[in-house]
């Protein structure tokens, strides 16, 4: 047992907890599943007895969770409400346990925002089908997305990669590339570069067409594939200078954004960089909204800038600086390969 256990928690007589964490404890330990399992209400004591906590610590906790109108306590028996049952019992198809487990455990959502991220009215789940439409061949629908997510990139693009020194990009790679916003002005910052741009079917074809009405458009080549496949679509040993991942590692599972990032410390040129953008910032209320909204449409994880410096570290490349747009919120995490 360790330290964040629940019931060693539950056992000492005197403690402080937030409701957050007690929230996130409470998922782990299977309260709410336990609740469900006998029709949405149980009795205290046999919460008591069967989990072997003590009463007195209990009782403050369920106080708690009522205030927090997870629960209802009828005389002697604790009930589930419309939001715990929702949100909280594993099987329900707007779970966010997961998401409250690792909100506690990064210490990344405020306390006083817990009611905000149990609103039956976020998210509203249109992301996964507007993503699951444009990556899959509708073209309309790969139109309408691909024009919203360029218009949002454009509100940074130019902010965002002042930061980054590109003199010595000889060769760039941007994989989720959208239309090719921030490629196109690294392009025309060093328009001898060579670069390429990866996207999925559907946004591809439609990346193709834009690329040729670019200043350099020549020096572009575009593939269309998984990231996972980028490999078979290059050159063996082929380097590059600076990678770009811009709005991409949120949309896949942290072990997967983990094989991304691996992948793209792989593809680095020796003293290459790697630029990563999006909602980073474990500090901010929107990130923390923003993160919910991808475990809940998408299936996917939302990772922090300090966890980006943790991955990245372990594959070579060091984090140089980081960067928050004061417009747009996106954030910039920038890492340089070792040199070996």
């Amino acid at each position: 047992m360790n330290d964040l256990d629940l019931k060693k928690l539950l056992n000492n007589v005197l403690w402080t907890m937030s409701p957050l964490k007690l929230v996130a404890l409470s998922i782990e330990n299977g309260l709410w599943n336990y609740i469900a399992e006998r029709n949405d209400k149980v009795k205290f004591a046999d919460i008591v007895a069967d989990f072997s906590w003590k009463e007195r610590p209990l009782t403050q906790i369920m106080n708690i969770f009522e205030n927090l109108g997870l629960v209802e306590q009828n005389g002697l028996e604790i009930c589930l409400t419309s939001a715990s049952r929702k949100w909280l019992v594993k099987g329900s198809k707007d779970y966010i346990g997961d998401f409250i487990i690792r909100a506690n455990v990064l210490a990344k959502a405020y306390d006083e925002h817990l009611e905000t991220l149990l609103k039956e009215d976020v998210p509203d789940k249109t992301m996964h089908d507007l993503t699951k439409a444009a990556f899959g061949g509708e073209m309309e629908a790969s139109e309408m997305f691909a024009k919203s997510m360029d218009a949002m990139t454009r509100e940074f693009a130019e902010e965002i990669l002042n930061q980054i020194d590109t003199k010595d990009v000889h060769k760039c790679l941007d994989i989720g590339a959208g239309m090719g916003a921030m490629a196109n002005i690294i392009s025309e910052r060093q328009p001898n570069a060579g670069i390429t741009v990866l996207e999925l079917p559907g946004i591809a074809e439609l990346l193709q067409k834009q690329v040729m009405t670019f200043k350099y458009g020549k020096q572009f080549r575009v593939i269309c594939a998984r990231w996972q496949d980028i490999h078979k679509h290059l050159a063996p040993e082929e380097k590059f200078d600076l990678i770009i991942l811009s709005q991409v590692l949120h949309e896949e599972k942290k072990e997967d954004a983990e094989k991304l990032i691996r992948i793209c410390a792989d593809l680095l040129s020796s003293n290459g960089k790697l630029a990563i953008v999006g909602f980073l910032d474990d500090t901010s209320l929107l990130t923390h909204l923003f993160t919910l909204n991808m475990l809940m449409e998408l299936g996917s994880d939302n990772l922090t800038q300090k966890e980006i410096s943790l991955i990245a570290e372990k594959n070579g490349v060091i984090c140089q600086s980081t960067y928050i747009s004061q417009t747009s919120g996106r954030m910039l995490w920038l890492g340089r390969k070792r040199n070996i």
